[in-house]
């Protein structure tokens, strides 16, 4: 422009006559529209004709937003979204449908409440040549380009878990504004039950995260406006140090189909393994010849493999590294020895370690079209499930206030024991006892001492007994103890005699001394005799002791049942 065109248009500018502005503006060479609040086009200048190839009167009432490519169209609603708090909005990058076809523009808005609720002013230019020159000259333009366009998410984040930039894909997969979220936690794009394996993995990666080895974690991260997530694999790479990042590279792939394939497996799985999760935390791929060709961090960690073993990729020098911290290192190592000699063999075992924890282990063959080319190996740590199992079959079977065995079990034993005599002919005896006026101590003490006293009764029995001598508290104040092979029937009177003189030594409970005192059915196996019979005989022994006096005992005799019928 002459300076004399450029001095009248600067005097226009000064006078504001609406007209001359008016011209202006629709002379104006980037592309200039108004859109109302639902996106309607209200007006448009003579370059927004030329770009869409129809006049603005032709044009008033359409939506602009049908204009707008398929995957930007999120991003253009999120932005309009929050223009009207701003002055002017932050550029975007989208691709609209012209008259040439689709081109790829740079549009920025800024509200115009002041004209109408919710109208939005926006310039477009078209960066489609310049950005086509840029990609062809210059690498590092056309590097950004393809992250941009990336499926996968790709951020900056800063070393307190800042997000500092976003690709376009984090529009595309989860609806949220990149602007919105730079200069926000990372951790708030991820579902509140996840957030601590954000945390657990921007620790992990500040101690080192190469491209090479990264921090991967799997969680879930939000959709914009919602609370449901999408299962998302993260990689981490610690670029703090380089000065021209000075944060972590963090990308994020969507896994919803990984997730779905892996709960197929676990179906799968779930009978050979039995377990509550057939898929193992650390992976292992072995190929033919003996080499890792992947493996996970999870692995190397459950085995404690240093780098100088993971490095050298040698599943030989990997097993000897590894064998001595099993509890079974040859049995380790032969089950290995007969899936290898097999190459379509599946297997599964359990694998105890010397420190307590314990170990699913299941491989499978790797097949690619068809043929073998190596083998997966996955391993689960299950040590807390089985800790759970013991403890849950403690539970069933022994009596929570004592730790002695209970009825269920002491029946079992009985049982099993009848069954054994009767194979190798040997003799046992049922003792039966019960504590002498528990009910007054109860009573007059109270339950806490009650209780107490009970458990002195079970440490007692402990001390008085072998070894192969079962005792339990069959009920209230009642206990069994089981005998097996006594060479005579003397052994089990000493033994009621034992605990006698044991029992009846004065006892300090809860800061009380108690006196107390047992009384003791005895009964032996005979021909034919159940396990039922034995406990109901010394059971009758034992009421006999009482009506003689208690703090005895007193043998079985058939006159006992006799009676009772009798009676």
């Amino acid at each position: 422009m002459a300076n004399g065109g450029f001095e009248r248009a600067c005097a226009l500018l000064e006078t504001g006559d609406e007209r001359d502005l008016a011209r202006l503006l629709r002379e104006f060479p980037d592309t200039v529209i108004l859109i109302d609040s639902q996106g309607r086009l209200r007006w448009a200048n003579h370059a927004a004709e030329c770009l869409f190839g129809r006049s603005a009167h032709d044009s008033i009432g359409l939506s602009g937003l049908d204009l707008v490519h398929p995957e930007d169209l999120e991003l253009v609603l999120r932005s309009l979204g929050t223009v009207q708090d701003k002055v002017v909005g932050t550029p975007i990058e989208i691709r609209l449908r012209t008259a040439t076809g689709w081109r790829l523009m740079e549009l920025v808005g800024a509200p115009v409440s002041w004209l109408e609720e919710g109208a939005v002013l926006m310039a477009l230019r078209d960066l489609t040549q310049r950005r086509r020159f840029e990609i062809f000259h210059d690498h590092d333009a056309r590097f950004r380009s393809l992250v941009q366009n990336s499926a996968a998410i790709t951020m900056l984040v800063s070393a307190e878990g800042i997000v500092e930039s976003v690709s376009g894909a984090l529009t595309r997969l989860l609806g949220h504004d990149p602007e919105v979220v730079e200069g926000r936690p990372l951790a708030e794009l991820v579902g509140e039950a996840d957030r601590w394996v954000v945390a657990t993995a921007l620790e992990r990666a500040s101690r080192g995260a190469s491209a090479a080895s990264p921090v991967t974690v799997t969680l879930g991260l939000l959709r914009h406006g919602g609370t449901a997530t999408i299962p998302f694999e993260l990689a981490l790479v610690n670029l703090i140090d380089d000065p021209t990042v000075e944060g972590y590279v963090v990308s994020a792939h969507d896994i919803t189909a990984r997730v779905t394939a892996e709960r197929e497996l676990r179906d799968t799985l779930s009978l050979l393994t039995a377990t509550l999760d057939a898929t193992a935390d650390g992976i292992l791929v072995v190929d033919s010849a003996g080499h890792f060709t992947s493996f996970n961090h999870r692995f190397a960690d459950m085995w404690h493999l240093p780098d100088s073993i993971l490095a050298q990729r040698d599943d030989a020098k990997a097993i000897a590294f590894v064998r001595d911290q099993l509890v079974r290192p040859e049995s380790f190592v032969a089950k290995i020895d007969e899936i290898y000699s097999n190459a379509d063999t599946e297997g599964y075992d359990i694998l105890e370690f010397t420190d307590g924890r314990v170990f699913e282990r299941y491989s499978k063959p790797q097949r690619v079209d068809g043929l073998v080319v190596g083998r997966v190996w996955s391993f689960r740590d299950v040590t807390d499930r089985k800790r759970l199992e013991e403890r849950l079959s403690f539970q069933a079977f022994h009596d929570s206030l004592t730790g002695l065995g209970n009825r269920a079990l002491f029946l079992d034993r009985l049982q099993h024991g009848v069954e054994r005599i009767e194979r190798s002919h040997g003799h046992l005896a049922v003792l039966f006892l019960d504590v002498d006026n528990f009910k007054t101590v109860n009573d007059s003490l109270g339950h806490f001492v009650g209780d107490a006293l009970l458990h002195a009764m079970a440490d007692i029995l402990g001390g008085c007994l072998r070894k192969s001598d079962t005792a339990a508290r069959l009920g209230g104040d009642e206990f069994g103890i089981l005998v097996e092979e006594i060479a005579h029937p003397g052994e089990a009177i000493k033994l009621a005699e034992r605990i006698l003189s044991a029992i009846r030594q004065p006892m300090t409970i809860a800061g009380t001394e108690v006196s107390a005192t047992v009384s003791i059915g005895i009964t032996f196996d005979g021909p034919g005799t159940t396990s039922d019979q034995l406990l109901c005989n010394a059971d009758l022994a034992m009421y006999a002791a009482k009506e003689r006096g208690g703090n005895r005992y007193a043998e079985f005799e058939d006159e006992m049942y006799a009676n009772v019928t009798a009676t």
